[in-house]
């Protein structure tokens, strides 16, 4: 690995401007943004490769707000939109006429949704966030739902009948067809 000659002069007028920000009130996160830019330019001049640049270009993308394109796709500490959870229960709804138990079929997507960032329904009284999928789930059945979370468990279940019956389970567990981000196959 390379190791670069850091111009003391140039790190101390860094700092001095840093402490100087800080007096004036600038957000710290211009001053990380133009700190790392600063670091990044240095390192480049130093001829260290763009691949070993690369988390210091993602760490800026973070600071920035704009994320890596990893981080963009999450959506921890965001609640599911209703679409979602409209084609979440239309899979419920198919692995319970497959054969599942209505809580275990809850606990397997709720699980799934979770390993993508993806966190349970907000209102519930409960603590596990797959008793709220189904609470969300009954009312959406009983009609209190959104007539957007309406319309897609619709449109979505008529989706899902187009997968051949024989595929149906097999394509709903071994993929996320409820993620719209995921290109449609064939």
């Amino acid at each position: 690995m390379q190791t670069s000659a850091i111009d003391t002069k140039q790190l101390e007028a860094a700092l001095t401007a840093v402490q100087r920000a800080l007096a004036a009130d600038v957000p710290p996160t211009t001053l990380s943004l133009k700190c790392l830019d600063v670091v990044i330019d240095h390192l480049r001049e130093d001829g260290i490769s763009e691949t070993a640049l690369q988390p210091l270009i993602d760490l800026k993308g973070l600071v920035d707000g704009k994320g890596t394109s990893s981080q963009k796709n999450r959506r921890k500490n965001y609640p599911p939109s209703d679409a979602l959870l409209a084609r979440v229960s239309a899979i419920i709804d198919l692995l319970v006429k497959a054969g599942y138990d209505e809580s275990e079929a809850a606990q397997t997507l709720m699980r799934r949704l979770l390993a993508v960032g993806v966190q349970p329904p907000p209102q519930g009284g409960d603590a596990r966030g797959w008793r709220r999928l189904l609470e969300w789930r009954s009312h959406l059945q009983h009609g209190l739902a959104s007539i957007e979370a309406k319309t897609e468990y619709k449109d979505f279940t008529k989706e899902l009948e187009e997968i051949p019956a024989g595929d149906r389970i097999k394509v709903v567990l071994d993929s996320n067809p409820w993620d719209r981000r995921q290109k449609k196959s064939g």
